[in-house]
């Protein structure tokens, strides 16, 4: 939206000195975003008006004269070749030094023989919205010297806001206007607009039908008679040209003016053209019918559909209704009479119709956000007078050209508005409690008392309709739809007062905020994100949407359990994550195809693991999913994928291709880092092998990770933290990467049950510590997890086993069929003093004797 400020001027008070600077940031503090400032008249700088003293002709070239032209001081000699050129004409002359806004730059100059010191400039030359056949010539009545910017109102400044879709208000100059009087408490200059009314009464002249009460709650009309159609005055042009928008002819422009001035749009027909009934143009406001065909203004010819809302009269389809007018009824230079619509239509309705013929136009920007229907009689009176006095203004010579008919009287308003609202559209009323607000604001009482609340509201066109206990009742114009509930009306009171008002100081845990929250879990996030960075891992960022087949490896193609897009972006983003890792298999995927194959990343998110059995679906469209309504049931999870070759660069460095076991380090430098221990005797946690519930991870090389702990009574538990393996052969294919892949991924809540206590420091042990080397025969169906958490468990010997590793595995010549050997490291020590060999000897007992009992383990020989 661009916004004028000579035009939000004239609508508000401003303070003496306001700089466009200003005015810039407080627009932006109460959230009407200024994202350009543009200097209308910087273009023109060094272009002034300039009186024709003489026009001479050149010398040495029939189509140049030689002008000399007064532009307050002494007279300068130009050459020129417009054929528009004559004496006491006042013409725009670029100085010289002036740079055009081409990048023309102007210097002084010997055009055959004679000696030009300046340059007379055309519209087109000075960058102008407008076309002239030679120089632009201005009025009689501007005295030299006076700028060009000055003559031609381009002293201006335009902003343009980025606003919001909920705020349809701020779609017009009064609109912005009212929230700057608001943000500088200072008044709006915006009184009732007035209409003449010199004709006949509109009803003998005009009818209006709404069959489609639903996507036409309310339409009005008025007539002008005696219009006279042409060219727009200069500052009509300008105006709507620092709207960015082109000028048409005097009455299209006043509809683009009011439009842009009160934010409804509005749509001259041809009066003459509309089809009669009872001698009256008749409107009907209906559904299109199937296959109906509509010629609108672009020149195109559009075929309607039922849900089309279309203006007709009892012939056909003349206007697409909130999007554009029809070319049957356009006004041309032969209209002499106007009916002026001014509606209010279903949002919905025009949104829909505009996307499907990809016709988007400055109304239908606005009907889509909702126009006020109550705004209606007043933009009609607004527009009705400015083209009855523009067609005065046209006619001040003896009579219409070529026409021979005198038009003295100017255009002429006929009396009354034909308005037809089936169901009155009423102001809503919103209660506001003083307290809620400043609970909500963070604001002491005496901030956002009732009187300053009463002053702050009604300062954007609120009125107080009463009150009720705690609470005052306010009526919102229905220029703010987007103001519905309390918490709304506590919105504005911010945006007004400033977010600078409100004290930097920490929320109060509220009941209603509890879980929303958990400083637990943000502690354990921080501590894993630290874990893998360190590690060598970036952190990646994926959207929660994945096309059905991404999924299909996770979950077998399990449509049931996922959560569905309503309305996608397309096939490839349709449904919600069950798993972080096909989004980070795409970012690995992405890396490879530009021949970065070392990829280590990880990713922090929500997935969606199908509907929350407690929750419900939103009932109406307003309705959203929170807390325990939740629709889909959201779990936290952490994954990282690595692939490529570990190792550095260099002689004495070995390099080679990603395994488990580099995924499984890094899980175990996560839990490590949350106070988990993952290596000596007394670690709780523990890798056994995977089944098939992990089809996207190698069948041979992958393992789930658990954690054992103690419950709330003490009884001992082990709780499933994720899961940790290669990827499938098949998957790294199907995602085209170029080597070897590994990853994990690991539940957040679980992560926060079991973190532990971070020690900070560990003193290095006083008395050295004993290795043991067995190789124990055992049954292949006995893992090697197993065989270790029972070892781990054994009371006997837990003051002394520091450590248990499996450093072999044999299977051969020498074991029996069925059998493996498991080579052991037992490390040994004493906190408070040196083992003795009867101690060792002891201890390295007791653990063969229990992996004998338990496991059938023989030590080999």
């Amino acid at each position: 939206m661009r916004v004028s400020m000579t035009w939000l001027a004239e609508l508000v008070e401003l303070p003496k000195g306001t700089t466009p600077a200003q005015v810039a940031e407080r627009l932006t503090a109460v959230g009407l975003e200024v994202e350009a400032v543009e200097d209308l008249a910087a273009p023109l700088f060094g272009v002034v008006v300039a009186r024709v003293a003489a026009v001479e002709p050149h010398p040495q070239a029939d189509k140049l004269r030689v002008c000399t032209v007064e532009a307050g001081g002494e007279p300068l000699s130009v050459v020129c070749g417009a054929p528009n050129v004559a004496v006491g004409a006042r013409v725009l002359l670029a100085r010289v030094g002036t740079v055009l806004p081409g990048g023309k730059r102007i210097e002084a100059a010997t055009i055959r023989g004679v000696h030009s010191q300046g340059m007379l400039c055309s519209a087109q030359e000075l960058g102008l919205p407008f076309s002239t056949d030679g120089l632009l010539l201005v009025d009689d009545k501007q005295p030299p010297g006076t700028t060009a910017a000055a003559a031609l109102d381009r002293e201006d400044t335009v902003f343009t806001l980025g606003v919001t879709p909920n705020r349809p208000d701020a779609l017009s100059h009064l609109g912005v206007a009212r929230e700057l009087a608001a943000a500088l408490r200072v008044r709006l200059r915006a009184a009732p607009p007035t209409c003449p009314e010199r004709a006949g009464p509109v009803d003998d002249l005009a009818q209006v039908t709404i069959e489609d009460v639903e996507g036409c709650p309310r339409y009005a009309a008025r007539v002008v008679e005696g219009v006279l159609v042409g060219p727009s005055p200069t500052w009509l042009v300008m105006r709507l040209a620092a709207c960015g928008v082109r000028s048409v002819n005097n009455v299209v422009d006043v509809t683009n003016l009011v439009m842009m001035e009160r934010g409804i749009p509005l749509h001259a027909f041809d009066y003459d053209k509309i089809g009669r009934e009872k001698n009256r143009a008749a409107i009907v406001v209906r559904s299109a019918r199937a296959g109906e065909r509509l010629a609108t203004l672009d020149g195109k010819v559009r075929e309607l559909v039922d849900t089309d809302l279309v203006i007709a009269d009892p012939e056909r389809a003349i206007a697409l209704a909130g999007v554009m007018g029809g070319a049957d009824t356009e006004v041309s230079a032969g209209t002499t009479r106007v009916l002026l619509e001014c509606a209010h239509f279903l949002p919905a309705r025009v949104r829909k119709t505009a996307r499907r013929l990809a016709l988007h136009s400055e109304a239908s920007h606005r009907f889509e956000r909702g126009s006020d229907p109550n705004g209606l009689p007043a933009s009609l009176d607004r527009a009705a007078a400015l083209i009855a006095e523009l067609s005065f203004d046209a006619t001040k010579g003896p009579e219409r050209p070529g026409t021979g008919v005198h038009n003295i009287s100017g255009g002429r308003v006929a009396r009354g508005i034909v308005d037809v609202a089936p169901k009155k559209i009423l102001p809503a009323v919103v209660a506001l409690r003083p307290k809620r607000a400043a609970q909500l604001l963070g604001l002491p009482a005496k901030a956002v008392d009732e009187a300053t609340i009463s002053k702050l509201l009604l300062s954007i066109g609120l009125e107080v309709d009463g009150r009720d206990a705690e609470a005052l009742r306010f009526r919102v114009p229905t220029f703010r739809p987007d103001l519905t509930r309390e918490v709304d009306l506590i919105e504005e009171l911010l945006r007004l007062l400033g977010t600078d008002s409100v004290p930097a100081t920490l929320p109060a845990r509220a009941s209603e905020a509890e879980g929303l929250h958990d400083p637990r879990r943000h502690r354990v996030v921080q501590a894993v994100r630290s874990a893998l960075e360190a590690a060598g891992f970036d952190e990646a960022v994926n959207l929660a949407f994945l096309s059905p087949s991404a999924l299909d490896p996770f979950d077998g193609g399990d449509a049931a359990g996922r959560i569905a897009i309503k309305n996608p972006l397309g096939e490839e983003m349709s449904v919600l994550r069950k798993t972080l890792l096909p989004g980070l298999l795409m970012n690995a995927a992405t890396n490879h195809r530009r021949q970065e194959l070392d990829v280590r990343l990880f990713e922090v998110a929500n997935v969606f693991l199908g509907r929350n059995p407690s929750g419900k679906a939103p009932v109406r469209e307003k309705e959203g999913a929170a807390g325990g309504d939740a629709w889909a049931r959201e779990v936290p999870r952490i994954a990282g994928i690595a692939t490529g070759e570990g190792g550095g660069l260099g002689f004495d460095v070995a390099r080679k291709p990603v395994d488990f076991y580099d995924a499984r380090g890094a899980v175990e430098q996560i839990l490590e880092g949350i106070g988990v221990p993952c290596a000596g005797a007394a670690s709780p946690v523990s890798f056994t092998a995977a089944d098939h519930r992990y089809p996207f991870l190698h069948p041979r090389a992958r393992a789930e990770v658990w954690v054992a702990r103690k419950g709330p009574e003490g009884v001992p538990s082990r709780s499933f933290v994720g899961v940790v393996g290669e990827l499938h052969p098949d998957l790294v294919a199907a995602y085209q990467l170029k080597s070897r892949a590994v990853g994990f991924e690991l539940d957040v809540e679980t992560l926060a049950r079991v973190a532990g206590e971070r020690p900070r420091v560990k003193a290095l042990p006083r008395f050295p510590a004993v290795r043991r080397d067995f190789a124990l025969v055992l049954d292949d169906k006995v893992t090697a997890a197993d065989l270790c958490a029972r070892l781990n468990d054994n009371g006997a010997v837990r003051g002394l086993l520091e450590s248990l590793e499996v450093f072999d595995v044999y299977r051969g010549p020498g074991i029996p069929a069925g059998k493996r050997s498991l080579a052991l490291a037992l490390t040994l020590r004493a906190p408070d003093r040196t083992l003795t060999d009867d101690e060792v000897t002891r201890a390295t007992g007791v653990l063969l004797e229990d992996a004998r009992a338990h496991f059938g383990a023989e030590v080999r020989s």
